[in-house]
């Protein structure tokens, strides 16, 4: 569902090594953080829409969808490992990421999981986007 999404970073090179603060500080190879970047920027970009519609069931599924649609086509291209999309990543959006405040307030929140080709663990993205409930 997006629009336009940012040139995919080449996971192969490693040449350049960091070590960050934050959400990140675990993960050392540059292009993997990128990569990441990349899925958190594509993907709450991708669900800024969200903004115009009531926080509910009918947004949860179609935000899943969306995200989903996009984490497989990163999956087809190799960017994920896993012989099964399931093993690849994991979106939930749903009564489960969200207290009843959040849901009060306009609050939407995404939990991803992401199997990246490298660093070979799982990485977990959280994304929150205000809904048309939000109450400034």
């Amino acid at each position: 569902m997006t629009d336009h999404l940012p040139i995919r970073p080449d996971p192969e090179s490693e040449t350049l090594r960091t070590h960050p603060s934050g959400p990140m500080s675990g993960i050392n190879e540059a292009s993997v953080r990128r990569y990441l970047a990349y899925l958190e920027h594509s993907i709450e970009n991708g669900t800024k829409w969200a903004a115009f519609e009531p926080n509910g069931e009918a947004l949860w599924a179609r935000v899943r969808t969306s995200v989903t649609d996009l984490l497989t086509t990163e999956w087809h291209s190799g960017m994920l490992q896993g012989t099964a999309a399931e093993q690849a990543f994991f979106v939930r959006c749903d009564q489960t990421t969200m207290t009843q405040n959040d849901l009060d307030n306009g609050r939407l929140n995404i939990v991803i999981g992401v199997a990246p080709v490298k660093p070979a663990e799982f990485v977990i993205i959280n994304i929150g986007q205000w809904t048309a409930g939000h109450k400034p």
